[in-house]
This record gives C-alpha cells, sequence and structure tokens, in this order.
C-alpha cells in the first residue's frame, strides 16, 4: 500500500473557494482591478477585501492602492511566492486524482 495523502499538506490560504478563485484569476493577468476582481469572484466587496488581505499577508499576492482622477483605484497582481504556491496546490490535487 502506498503513502496515505496527508490532510495537513493542503495550503490552507489556497484551500478556500474565494482565495482559490482570486488565486486563479490572478494567474491569468497581468492585474486586475478590484471591482472587476470582485464580478470574476462573484463575491461581495468586503468579503473580496478580508481574502485579499488574507493573500497579502501570505505574500501570494501584492495590492496597490492609488487615485486616478481623484478616484481611489486598488490593482491586485500575483506574486512570485503565489505563483509558486499555487503550482505545488494543483500539484497536490492532480496527485490526489491520479489513478496509482
Amino acid at each position: 500500500m502506498g503513502k496515505l495523502f496527508d490532510h495537513q499538506n493542503i495550503d490552507v490560504l489556497l484551500h478556500s473557494r474565494i482565495r482559490l478563485s482570486i488565486i486563479a484569476v490572478l494567474v491569468t493577468v497581468d492585474e486586475v482591478d478590484f471591482s472587476t476582481l470582485c464580478k470574476e469572484v462573484n463575491t461581495t466587496r468586503g468579503n473580496l477585501s478580508v481574502h485579499l488581505k488574507k493573500l497579502e499577508d501570505g505574500k501570494y499576492i501584492k495590492t496597490v492602492k492609488k487615485f486616478v482622477n481623484k478616484k481611489p483605484l486598488t490593482t491586485c497582481k500575483i506574486t512570485k511566492i503565489g505563483m509558486t504556491s499555487f503550482q505545488e496546490y494543483l500539484d497536490m490535487v492532480e496527485k490526489l486524482i491520479k489513478p496509482k
């Protein structure tokens, strides 16, 4: 019998529907603004803010807040750490579903 899957190896930052959706969007673009990300992830602004903060604290994403034409604009982009973590997460899921 092969080695059993160790659930403790699951990346808890990525293993959330909202955070995984955020990262899945960010790997496909250079950067994205908050409003677009909110629509793509299909969540509320408050909920998105909470999850972005967690990802930023984990250094998976970088957010930039600035003003454009006197209006606030927040953009997000994935970091190298975020890309590496996402790839490791996908590799782990692939190992789970691959027949032995």
